[in-house]
């Protein structure tokens, strides 16, 4: 298979009227040999790179790039003449993302789109290409559309998720004015109040509201207008009723804590209430963040109770451990050897029922996979380092999946049988708006549900 696949355009010169299709083919990248899935064994790439030869107009100001994409996971760069106008956006999905073109990039005559491999496995499938000559803004916000979700009496304030797509199930570009309080991405908004207005492409399109796990998922089908506002009303239904039980997540990070991702501190916990999660474990990376003050100004705290956590992040492993208390000393992620680490995490917490959990231990991190081979036998639950000391592994993150997702459960197993006692437990490691859905990997407890944002211990000072 060729490492680079190459097409040539001659796109009309014409564009500066509105949007061009550069492109409409699809195109599979990646490394042949080496697919990211199973799902790709049988679908060889055509190519590790693509680049795109079309005839256009210089720019004399903003135009923009939409790109139609689907499993990307990576980082592949997107160059227009040789200069970088940005990235594919890491997403699963299939997705608009938009791309600023600054002026000046296009020449008139033949231009040249390049986007880059990041050189390692990533499976990602591109099949539509335009271009506008419009920015960003006016590109995508050529309508105006209202929502208005609510909950079971009309008029009830409810935080939640609304998806935008086409009629083929792509997530579509959107645009919503900033200080909006709404955390948006392509085809996703989430409300605080379960109200939203946003700029959107005419055309068909399908709006959905959605909760979590608990919730209904309705949707309407609309043509969208050019220059006409639009509104619609959706209405959520609790569907499972989970008595004595509440949503956690032990894994949830912040772009602003961690320093990668796309979700700020008050765009998380919009998605937090969004999605229905009731009991949210901030663990950031050798990091204590303390959610209740966004969760205050973004007007969501009554939704949920937030506890403070830390990822402890290791060269031999990640650990995620709660509750912790603001401004105590923050584990020491250097110490080698899981048995003084775990007891140094239980140290570092002034409660004595503090919970160590082991993340994602089939995922590679600093090139050390906690479950490999060398380190675990799955027949007997063994482990080189000895017992792990932790009180739950994580048997579901929503951003490590296996291509056998029991594979982790019946590691679990082992280590039961091998008399280890520990928790199984599901977590999103989400740090973004849109990607690793908040809540897709979750925990159910057992303890008081009736009031979602007052489950914290009185001895904890809210705490947990």
């Amino acid at each position: 298979m060729p490492a680079l696949l190459v097409v040539l355009l001659m796109a009309s010169t014409a564009w500066a009227q509105g949007q061009v299709v550069l492109d409409d083919k699809r195109h599979h990248l990646g490394i042949a040999g080496q697919p990211e899935w199973d799902d790709f064994a049988s679908d060889q790439p055509e190519g590790r790179e693509l680049k795109l030869g079309f005839v256009a107009q210089a720019n004399t100001r903003e135009a923009t790039l939409l790109i139609r994409q689907s499993n990307v996971k990576l980082d592949w760069p997107v160059r227009l003449n040789g200069r970088l106008v940005g990235r594919m956006l890491p997403m699963d999905g299939a997705l608009w993302h938009t791309l600023a073109v600054p002026a000046g990039t296009l020449r008139d005559g033949t231009n040249t789109l390049s986007i880059e491999s990041p050189g390692k496995p990533d499976d990602v499938v591109i099949d539509r290409i335009e271009l506008d000559d419009r920015p960003v803004r006016d590109a995508v916000g050529r309508a105006t559309l209202d929502v208005a979700v609510s909950g079971a009496l009309a008029g009830d304030p409810l935080p939640c998720r609304i998806t935008v797509t086409d009629p083929d199930g792509v997530l579509l570009p959107l645009w919503a004015e900033p200080g909006s309080r709404l955390a948006v991405r392509p085809g996703v908004v989430y409300s605080p109040d379960g109200r939203a207005r946003f700029k959107l492409r005419p055309g068909k399109t399908t709006v959905f509201a959605s909760r979590g796990f608990e919730y209904s998922a309705p949707s309407r089908a609309l043509t969208i207008t050019e220059n006409q506002p639009q509104s619609i009303e959706l209405s959520l239904r609790r569907e499972v009723l989970t008595p004595g039980l509440v949503a956690c997540d032990t894994h949830v990070h912040t772009l602003t804590h961690s320093g990668h991702g796309d979700a700020s501190v008050d765009e998380r916990v919009v998605t937090l209430a969004g999605e229905g999660i009731e009991l949210p474990i901030a663990t950031d990376h050798d990091f204590f963040a303390d959610l209740s003050l966004a969760a205050a100004k973004q007007g969501v705290r009554s939704f949920f109770t937030p506890v403070v956590g830390d990822e402890v992040t290791t060269p031999t492993g990640h650990f995620n451990a709660f509750p912790f208390a603001i401004g105590g000393p923050v584990p020491d992620p250097r110490i080698p050897g899981w048995p003084d680490l775990v007891r140094a995490i239980r140290r570092a917490s002034p409660f004595a029922d503090a919970v160590v959990i082991l993340n994602h231990p089939r995922d590679l991190h600093s090139g050390f996979r906690p479950f490999d081979p060398q380190e675990f036998n799955p027949v007997t639950g063994e482990h080189r380092r000895g017992p792990t000391g932790v009180d739950a592994i994580e048997v579901i993150n929503s951003g490590a999946l296996q291509s056998d997702p029991l594979r982790l459960v019946r590691d679990w197993m082992s280590l039961l049988n091998h008399g280890e006692r520990m928790t199984a437990v599901g977590g999103s490691d989400s740090h973004d708006v849109a990607r690793y859905i908040v809540g897709q990997g979750r925990t159910y407890l057992a303890c008081g549900d009736d009031d979602p944002a007052a489950r914290a211990s009185e001895r904890s000072g809210g705490a947990v």
